[in-house]
């Protein structure tokens, strides 16, 4: 895979470290800072002529696709292929699609080029934005590329893949089906009730608050606002997934903050099971404890969930450096940064596995490009 290059330093954003993604989509979380139920980020971006694009635009519409891709990644281009069919088939019963190219940090006119003729080649008759500055991708918590966000009426979050395995297909048909209202009335309600999780609107308000205030680096702040969410909805995982992010951003000065991280990220695996991101906290937090087996052994259980997760195939990464077993530490590394070679923390991770594994000057390579990106050590 051609690995894509970075052009100089951004300044890091605050974004949520929780993070999760793909295998079966019910389990799926594409993006760290949007969960299913929740509005998507707003954003406006210029396609390959200069036109603006806003998803605002589309909030009217009951079904929209929004795929972010680049053309160093082949499963991206054959997810574009397959969106434009279904646009072909289900565009004139009102589904929409968008596509996101997160190419590089900042686009050189041979990028431009090329990604010219991906979408000419590819015939591609929906919008193609480009995201400068990665701003975008880094705003939704894009975990890897490509990652795809269905949303239903008002631009909110229905269901989200990573990776597009081979089921993804099926999957966002039947899903853009319900959404269009086109299902017989049995299977529109079981795939209704399907299609992501709504939330409690208390618990939704309090939620893109409290996240708000997190994304600011006010912690303090959001954490009334986080607990207020999660106990208006005892079944949304999304508030105390939050939580126990910043209680673990916390606890690098009070390790005190370990247990309450911890019980957040227990109290958001008893909502949702099959959370990615909840089990991979979990596992977080047990590193963080320096209970290595048990980290891994959670790092396990969400890879069961989500196999091409790059936070837990990170974790799982170092407890296997850890243990000695530096070609399989590496092989996860690999798997890792070829799902997301653009996101700063998947870099920051490497180099903390490759720290475990006692290779300090790919460590430090890691962390320069985590910095080049963006992120922090």
């Amino acid at each position: 895979m051609k690995r894509p290059g970075s052009t100089g330093k951004i300044v890091a954003a605050a974004l949520v470290f929780a993070a999760g993604l793909y295998a079966a989509p019910k389990a799926a979380a594409a993006f760290r800072n949007v969960q299913a139920g929740a509005e998507a980020p707003s954003f406006k971006l210029k396609d390959l002529s200069g036109n603006e694009v806003s998803l605002e635009s589309f909030k009217g519409d009951n079904a929209v696709l929004v795929v972010f891709w680049a053309t160093w990644s082949s499963r991206s281009l054959t997810e574009l292929a397959d969106v434009q069919k279904l646009i072909a088939t289900f565009g004139p019963k009102g589904l929409r699609a968008i596509a996101v190219n997160v190419e590089h940090e900042h686009a050189a006119d041979e990028d431009l080029k090329t990604i010219r003729e991906k979408v000419e080649s590819l015939r591609l008759s929906f919008p193609v934005v480009l995201d400068p500055g990665l701003e975008t991708f880094r705003n939704y918590g894009v975990v890897a590329v490509p990652s795809t966000a269905v949303l239903g009426r008002g631009n909110v979050l229905r269901e989200a893949y990573n990776g597009y395995p081979t089921s993804v297909h099926l999957e966002m048909k039947g899903l853009a089906e319900s959404l269009l209202g086109m299902k017989p009335k049995e299977e529109a309600a079981v795939a209704k009730a399907d299609a992501g999780y709504k939330p409690k609107r208390q618990a939704l308000l309090n939620y893109n608050l409290g996240r708000r205030l997190y994304s600011f680096g006010m912690l303090d702040k959001s954490e009334p606002k986080l607990k207020t969410a999660a106990a208006a909805d005892p079944k949304w995982a999304a508030p105390n997934i939050l939580l126990g992010d910043a209680y673990l951003s916390l606890a690098k000065k009070d390790k005190g903050k370990l247990a309450d991280a911890k019980k957040a990220f227990e109290a958001a695996i008893a909502s949702e099971g099959e959370n990615v991101m909840a089990r991979t906290g979990l596992a977080r937090v047990y590193w963080a404890m320096g209970d290595a087996g048990s980290a891994e052994r959670e790092a396990d259980e969400a890879l069961k969930k989500g196999a091409a997760y790059p936070p837990a195939l990170l974790l799982k990464a170092a407890a296997l450096a850890r243990k000695g077993d530096v070609a399989g530490a590496e092989k996860r590394i690999r798997e890792a940064i070829d799902l997301n070679p653009m996101d700063a923390q998947t870099r920051a991770l490497a180099g903390r596995a490759y720290e475990e594994a006692k290779e300090l000057g790919k460590a430090a390579g890691m962390y320069r490009k985590a910095w080049e990106l963006g992120g922090e050590r």
